[in-house]
């Protein structure tokens, strides 16, 4: 999926060059991949949306690349893993996280690809095999935002969509990840004397699922948690010294993923103490219901990023085709506000007691390489 990214800015027979096609308008144009697709976007004056649509629709449907171009292409995508993943202790700490959590899924594997298969093992084939399968109608969400005649854009899509054959599904399906029943940890050196000392402990977390409140109350106990007033940024930082820098993430998945604590420590402090740290304030939250101070304190920050998220046409596109593709409706967009403000004590209590166990804890530590 992430070679094809990078072809699909190679051109097609009508427009040789995607670049200089769009170029004339002074758009806006970039792709990027994650875990679960692809995002193609084209920010421009509403006047182009006729063209932008012809253009688009033509390099989905008609793209053209040569085995010599494919070739080439791997060459950034080698150089991209290398900055991002093995010269990176960060980027290689969270792959290797991965890699641990996950047995079956896909998750398991870096959106980048591992080195072994960008060296030698994806041929040209498979990237067209892809492209056959995924980049058909039965896969494709087209969003548009913005100031423009709906029923003029709809004749526009139709135009060059509606003839789009779909495909035949893949013969191999993704796997759902078993239940994790026990703890996993892995520590790790660094292939330098120099990279800090680095830790990560990931717990299995809920999909993009507003039918219930656990991935909400999540994202509120992240801000409980580390915010620059949360429980464990001032336990770990401000009173204990123990670490440089202390985050905690879970991202909006189309299947269930991890809630993540990602810490840099000081020199000198042990990985078991901060893990000890982490669990005695899980415990208490899983113990203890939170106090509606403290709950809109962490709430009415994240209902403001929220609102600026939709501030104009462009973020707005992405926030539906984010909602529509990881959740399957982009209804969610307008019912995760309303969930945010209907968040209780007792969905951050549960939550914590339900998902932030150690049986479904993943740790991966990272020290530098000795000196010797």
């Amino acid at each position: 999926a992430h070679v094809l990214e990078h072809m699909m800015f190679r051109g097609t027979k009508k427009f040789p060059n995607f670049s200089d096609a769009v170029a004339p308008m002074g758009a806006q144009t970039n792709a990027y991949t994650s875990e679960d697709y692809t995002c193609y976007f084209v920010n421009a004056k509403s006047e182009f949306l006729k063209r932008i649509i012809e253009i688009e629709s033509d390099r989905i449907r008609n793209l053209k690349f040569t085995r010599d171009a494919f070739r080439r292409e791997l060459g950034p995508v080698r150089e991209e893993r290398r900055r991002s993943i093995d010269d990176d202790p960060g980027g290689y700490l969270y792959q290797e996280l991965n890699r641990l959590a996950f047995r079956k899924h896909t998750y398991h594997h870096p959106v980048i690809g591992w080195e072994r298969d960008l060296e030698k093992n994806l041929r040209y084939n498979d990237v067209l095999e892809f492209k056959r399968i995924f980049y058909s109608p039965n896969y494709c969400t087209v969003v548009i935002c913005g100031n423009f005649d709906p029923d003029k854009a709809g004749e526009w899509i139709f135009e060059r969509y509606g003839d789009w054959r779909r495909s035949l599904p893949p013969t191999s399906r993704v796997r759902n990840e078993p239940v994790q029943k026990k703890p996993r940890r892995r520590d790790l050196e660094f292939k330098d004397t120099h990279s800090p000392y680095m830790m990560l402990i990931g717990y299995k977390a809920p999909d993009l699922n507003l039918d219930s409140p656990d991935l909400i109350a999540l994202q509120v106990l992240n801000n409980i948690l580390f915010s620059k007033t949360g429980r464990l940024y001032r336990k770990l930082k401000l009173e204990l010294d123990l670490v440089q820098s202390v985050e905690g993430r879970i991202e909006e998945m189309k299947d269930p993923t991890l809630f993540v604590i990602d810490a840099t420590l000081m020199d000198g402090v042990e990985f078991d103490s901060i893990i000890a740290v982490v669990k005695n304030e899980i415990t208490a939250l899983a113990a203890q219901p939170v106090s509606e101070t403290e709950l809109k304190r962490a709430v009415n920050p994240m209902k403001t990023k929220f609102l600026q998220g939709l501030d104009t046409p462009f973020r707005v596109g992405g926030a539906l085709g984010h909602f529509h593709i990881e959740g399957g409706n982009y209804r969610m967009l307008f019912k995760y506000y309303d969930m945010l403000e209907e968040i209780t004590p007792d969905d951050i209590r549960n939550a914590a007691a339900k998902y932030l166990t150690p049986s479904k804890s993943t740790i991966v530590t990272l020290s530098p390489l000795p000196e010797n």
